[in-house]
């Protein structure tokens, strides 16, 4: 998890969860750039790790993006299960536990 959260292994895929979510933010927080920018975010568990490492005033920015539709999230649960060969009951709790996290915050 903490390769893909972090970037740090590289040699398997290019990926820096946490490096994305903030450049998304300031984009979409940038005066000087278009308004009608949205973003759309899926896995919860990338998310909260981001999030709760957020200072409360980058928090509350993000918030303030989410009420005005212009950061969302799709399905909400904690990771992105596979429809083929999941069972309905991990499926099921997973989904609980992202929509738990989007509830409290």
């Amino acid at each position: 998890v903490d390769q893909y959260f972090y970037g740090l292994n590289n040699t398997i895929q290019q990926a820096h969860v946490s490096l994305i979510l903030d450049n998304v933010i300031h984009q979409l927080l940038d005066t000087n750039t278009n308004h009608n920018r949205t973003f759309t975010y899926v896995e919860t568990a990338f998310f909260s790790r981001w999030y709760t490492a957020l200072p409360s005033s980058d928090q509350k920015s993000l918030k303030r993006l989410i009420s005005e539709g212009k950061f969302s999230f799709a399905n909400g649960g904690w990771c992105m299960h596979d429809e083929a060969t999941t069972h309905y009951m991990g499926m099921i709790d997973q989904t609980t536990l992202g929509h738990s996290f989007l509830k409290k915050e």
